[in-house]
């Protein structure tokens, strides 16, 4: 399946390998808790067609690509209006993506879908803090599962606004189930990753956010009481207290996180550190040090990481974490898996539509970013099998 060139110059699709057998292959094995076999096809159908069509991936695009007029109408259904449930296709996907991704971290990622109109599932006009306007907007969070080279979505939450969970008639015609309550961004977040490290049965890794636009302080004790190893990137100003073995001459007095670890700039090493948004290897000094969050019944125990790069004064990232034995570079390294994810984002989810759902009902939302989610894992895996086959070619040659 060739892409098409898009407005810069990229492909439009996804796919650009050749191995359309191993596109089928994946999907089966992905769909194989659908439990009829014409839901099996359309799934397959689906995202073979989230994979070739250029462009937007509306539900008509799709249809043109994969069976013309009649499909649409059957791929709708399939979407919208069908029973099956996404959650073991997730739980597949994870499990799957857990032998062969061998991901360092969880990583807790915000989508923003902005809307015209006001019938989308879960639009809401509000502040956008990534986007530092108010919008008209769908919000999710995503966890992935990521390492240093890869990364792919395996969990989707919706935030749901109050205005749509309390008013009855738009709740149905939205087919919002009965166990869906209004929560916070936090806890959404929160529970987007326990489902799969409560319930899938997988080994549980650090999970990692950004949460500089949250209550920092309330979600690191949801956290703890979860007993869920983290590290999160705060902002500067948030409050902590110092170890007691760092002499700052404040006593038990909060203090802001970017002066703490400013104390312990002296202690700090220089390394040099890659990613997707930085190619180029540039140092970097690292410290860490050993803080605490006050909170009922005691303070938690953390320690605070941070990183200066091309001589600023002020630390360029401050990670906060319950790893207190960890080295501070582990914890920056483990950071950064933001940028892999936000890059992979950008560069595979949005181009196998994962921002193109269009219709207008909870359950459709659901299994649209779940076939996208599985589009995106057959990218990122079938990226290592070229790799791999050209590493092969490579020796054979030179053998």
């Amino acid at each position: 399946m060739e892409g098409t060139k898009g407005r810069e110059g990229r492909p439009d699709t996804a796919w650009g390998g050749g191995a359309d057998d191993f596109v089928t292959e994946f999907s089966k094995h992905m769909l194989t808790s659908l439990p009829r076999r014409d839901q099996r096809e359309r799934g397959e159908s689906y995202v073979s067609g989230l994979l070739s069509t250029p462009g937007r991936k509306s539900m008509r695009s799709i249809a043109s690509v994969v069976g013309g007029g009649a499909a649409e109408q059957r791929l709708h259904h399939f979407i919208s209006k069908s029973s099956w449930d996404w959650l073991p296709v997730r739980r597949a996907l994870a499990g799957h993506l857990e032998r062969t991704l061998l991901p360092h971290a969880w990583v807790i990622r915000p989508m923003f879908v902005v809307k015209t109109g006001e019938h989308t599932v879960g639009v809401e006009e509000s502040f956008v803090p990534q986007l530092g306007r108010v919008v008209n907007s769908q919000k999710s969070y995503s966890v992935w599962m990521a390492n240093e080279e890869q990364s792919a979505p395996v969990n989707w939450r919706m935030i749901l606004p109050s205005d749509w969970l309390r008013d009855t008639e738009r709740r149905r015609r939205a087919e919002i189930p009965d166990g869906e309550d209004e929560a916070d961004p936090g806890t959404v977040a929160l529970h987007t990753a326990l489902e799969p490290l409560r319930t899938w049965g997988l080994r549980c890794r650090p999970l990692v956010m950004d949460v500089r636009d949250h209550d920092a302080g309330e979600l690191v004790r949801n956290f703890f009481r979860q007993g869920i190893p983290f590290v999160l990137r705060i902002d500067g100003t948030t409050p902590l207290l110092p170890n007691e073995t760092l002499s700052t001459g404040h006593g038990d007095q909060l203090l802001q996180a970017q002066q703490l670890v400013k104390w312990v700039k002296k202690a700090s090493r220089q390394v040099g550190l890659t990613g997707p948004q930085r190619p180029v290897n540039r140092p970097a000094l690292v410290t860490g040090t050993k803080v605490t969050l006050p909170a009922s019944g005691g303070g938690l125990p953390l320690q605070l990481a941070g990183a200066w790069t091309g001589g600023r004064r002020q630390p360029d990232e401050l990670w906060l974490t319950n790893l207190t034995d960890a080295p501070p570079v582990l914890l920056l390294r483990l950071g950064r898996l933001t940028e892999r994810v936000d890059n992979d984002f950008a560069e595979i989810s949005t181009r196998v539509g994962v921002r193109d759902f269009e219709g207008r009902t909870f359950g459709g939302w659901h299994r649209h970013v779940t076939l996208s989610s599985v589009a995106h894992a057959i990218v990122t895996l079938s990226a290592s099998r070229h790799q791999g086959e050209r590493g092969e070619r490579s020796m054979s040659r030179s053998a």
